[in-house]
């Protein structure tokens, strides 16, 4: 599939206008729950995806009242409407019963498409005929559950049938001229992205018309939910965030023979009850970048992003974790770096202010360094910063603006590995910073520690490498970062700096600012004495270790993990609880 056929847009062009949904709630349950297991699918919460404005006391024509009701007043706009039976199994009845259900939701509106959620081993011939008949009037849809082509994680996640049973399904239901699209979910457990082209290879031979693709999603008091809480459990659970997903159901969909419609592209359920994944996007955020995404090729190093305050970052798929803040970008920079290390007022009393930079990234924190320099025009501001991947900064680039200052600092340092101007100078150093930074025989006054998080890059957050930072920091110095991890601050007041906190900005607790001297940065809160007992008195504080500055992130989480062990056997206790 090269082109993206969206269901809702391809009945708009056939129909003449948006046709919305109205749920509707049977109320049938399905044979997995009454027959097998009692509870279902692992993922399945006890709604059985019924729609939220419904509950199981509405009759149907109260149903289709109020899914009315919900259309008028969200879009403003009447029928006709699309019939869609999706909660639980929509044909687990008799068919005289199924008959009689469906007429009389059928009668209470204009309703020229209906769409039917079912299982493959819920759609016996005389089912079958049924559906046959209602599509002589109506168009129908079956909507197949499939989820996967993997018997193995078919039994795993307790589907109740294997890929056999689809194969019969659709083919009966294509043999009765009645279309049929696919519903499948990405990211079950155990399940790669090799699984995930399997899965869109046995769809294509297939007479299936359409996919309704989703990504897996943890919901309160599944079974899904126990594994993933539970590593005990021994069901490895890791749900895909946006751009992880956004790649696999590129991939998925590039796979589908051309002409099938996307009848939905991501799940949708109340953030309430989701675990996991936590997205950030909204359902319509993602959707635009989904479509560019596949436009583009899907071929994004580094995808890029506007945050909360309209300045950009990027998303590194190896950490899976954004440069900046998706509260801003900017916002963090001024919030977390600028201003707890009072750089415009040592600009304004320093004839030289040196900065290191740990962690060039896109040249945010160094940039705004920079622009405020040259906007006080006052003393000399000299940056360093180090940068392992290149990469990132031929990424940031393309961001900003042919003609913006941003832009052109940007392509100076990837040109040149340096920027200078009359108040200020930066230079990149690139390379493993845990070697290069002890090979700078210069001393700093402002540490910005901007690094991946802990438990993503330990190898930038130990107590060695904070020892050598220490090393280079001038009597008075600052060091300020966005990260509040209790290891980290462990680390830093093990070595005898000061320590407060930055106010918070796009995270529930604020940043971590320390001086070299062990005294409180000046301008900033003290941490609590609650704070403090945290670190002294319990195996949060303790730090990653790293005595030879370069062991690898595996090795250092391991050591760090056995220390912890170790002091919890010797008594310390895991939190300090007042």
């Amino acid at each position: 599939m090269e082109k993206l056929i969206f269901f809702g847009d391809d009945l708009a062009r056939r129909y003449h206008r948006k046709l919305q949904r109205i749920p509707i709630d049977l109320a049938l349950g399905c044979p997995n729950r009454r027959d097998r297991y009692g509870e279902g699918c692992v993922f399945c919460s006890e709604n059985g995806s019924r729609a939220r404005h419904l509950s199981r006391h509405l009759d149907l024509p109260e149903q289709v009242a109020a899914g009315r009701r919900y259309v008028r007043e969200r879009y403003g706009v009447e029928g006709p409407y699309i019939a869609y039976f999706q909660s639980f199994t929509s044909t687990y009845a008799p068919v005289e019963r199924l008959r009689e259900w469906y007429d009389e939701v059928l009668a209470c509106a204009d309703f020229p498409v209906v769409i039917v959620g079912t299982r493959p081993d819920a759609l016996p011939p005389e089912t079958i005929d049924w559906l046959r008949e209602l599509n002589e009037h109506r168009e129908v849809w079956v909507e197949l559950g499939v989820q996967t082509a993997h018997d193995r994680t078919l039994e795993l996640i307790r589907r109740g049938h294997d890929f056999a049973a689809v194969r019969e399904a659709v083919r009966a239901l294509d043999a009765a001229g009645i279309r049929c699209g696919a519903h499948v979910i990405l990211g079950l457990p155990g399940e790669t992205a090799a699984d995930f082209a399997v899965t869109a290879q046995e769809l294509g031979r297939l007479p299936f018309q359409a996919v309704k693709l989703h990504q897996l999603q943890v919901l309160r008091g599944t079974e899904l939910a126990r594994w993933w809480s539970d590593p005990a459990a021994g069901v490895p659970v890791r749900p895909l965030n946006e751009y992880e997903y956004a790649a696999a159901a590129a991939a998925f969909l590039r796979a589908l023979p051309e002409g099938w419609q996307i009848m939905r592209l991501c799940a949708d359920a109340d953030p309430e009850e989701v675990l996991a994944p936590q997205w950030w996007m909204k359902k319509g955020q993602f959707l635009d970048f989904f479509r560019r995404y596949f436009a583009e090729g899907g071929t994004e190093i580094f995808p890029g992003v506007v945050t909360a305050d309209g300045s950009k970052t990027l998303y590194h798929p190896e950490f899976r974790q954004h440069f900046h803040s998706v509260a801003g970008a900017a916002g963090e920079t001024q919030h977390k770096f600028l201003e707890p290390t009072r750089l415009g007022d040592r600009l304004k009393h320093q004839a030289c202010v040196r900065v290191l930079d740990v962690g060039f990234g896109l040249g945010v924190n160094a940039g705004a360094a920079v622009r405020l320099a040259e906007t006080l025009g006052q003393g000399r501001l000299e940056v360093v910063s180090l940068e392992l991947d290149r990469r990132t900064l031929a990424a940031a680039v393309p961001l900003y603006e042919e003609t913006s200052w941003m832009r052109h600092f940007l392509e100076k340092m990837l040109a040149d590995g340096e920027y200078e101007s009359r108040f200020a100078e930066c230079r990149l150093v690139t390379g493993d910073a845990r070697q290069t930074l002890p090979g700078l025989e210069m001393v700093f006054d402002v540490v910005f520690q901007d690094a991946f998080s802990p438990d993503c890059n330990p190898e930038l957050w130990t107590l060695d490498w904070f020892r050598e930072i220490r090393r280079h920091l001038a009597e008075g110095g600052v060091l300020a970062t966005y990260s509040s991890a209790y290891p980290v601050r462990g680390a830093l007041w093990k070595l005898g700096f000061g320590l407060g906190t930055s106010a918070p900005f796009g995270r529930r607790r604020g940043g971590t600012v320390a001086c070299r001297d062990r005294r409180t940065p000046e301008g900033v809160e003290p941490l609590s004495q609650k704070e403090f007992n945290i670190l002294l008195h319990s195996t949060a504080g303790t730090p990653y270790r790293d005595p030879d500055l370069h062991a690898e992130r595996a090795r250092i989480l391991s050591r760090h993990e056995a220390l912890v062990r170790r002091l919890r056997r010797l008594g310390v206790p895991k939190w300090f609880r007042n």
